[in-house]
């Protein structure tokens, strides 16, 4: 049975995140996706893989609209960035829209998880795909069993 956490530890969560992405980026020169993501997906596992897998599919979708847009506009740098985070904040609130009576505890407390998937995106655009995708699949399951040695430990609070 996994442990589910109290909200109170996604300050550790993301903290935890943010610390195993520095360190990433300083071994590899590699961001895991930004620096909040691989905190924030660990916290989405450990309450309900179905959610991070629904933030990997609307990172997906960022990612080839971003392509599709940087064909019809000249996007870089800030602009870049602009324009892949708001993709991916427009298609979160779409599957938002659509899925709010099916799965409204899928929202409950989502508010990164509306940037997450245009970080993830921008990450891709800007470093090789699959380096990208290997690191921030590293880095979330290091700060997933961090947090889940810490339930276990009983040093994080339970739900």
């Amino acid at each position: 049975m996994p442990v589910v956490l109290a909200p109170e530890a996604a300050a550790v969560g993301i903290a935890v995140g943010l610390l195993l992405s520095l360190v990433c980026y300083l071994v590899t020169n590699l961001s895991p996706g930004g620096m909040i993501t691989p905190g924030w997906l660990a916290l989405a596992m450990d309450k309900d893989l179905r959610l991070a897998l629904m933030v990997a599919g609307v990172t997906a979708l960022t990612y080839v609209s971003s392509r599709v847009l940087q064909q019809l506009a000249i996007l870089y740098g800030k602009r870049l960035f602009a324009a892949v985070v708001l993709c991916g904040v427009v298609l979160q609130t779409t599957v938002y829209v659509l899925m709010q009576q099916q799965y409204p505890m899928f929202f409950a407390d989502q508010t990164l998880g509306y940037i997450v998937p245009g970080l993830i995106a921008y990450q891709l655009i800007r470093q090789p795909p699959r380096a990208t995708l290997l690191t921030t699949g590293v880095v979330t399951f290091c700060v997933y069993g961090v947090i889940m040695v810490g339930g276990l430990l009983g040093m994080l609070p339970r739900a």
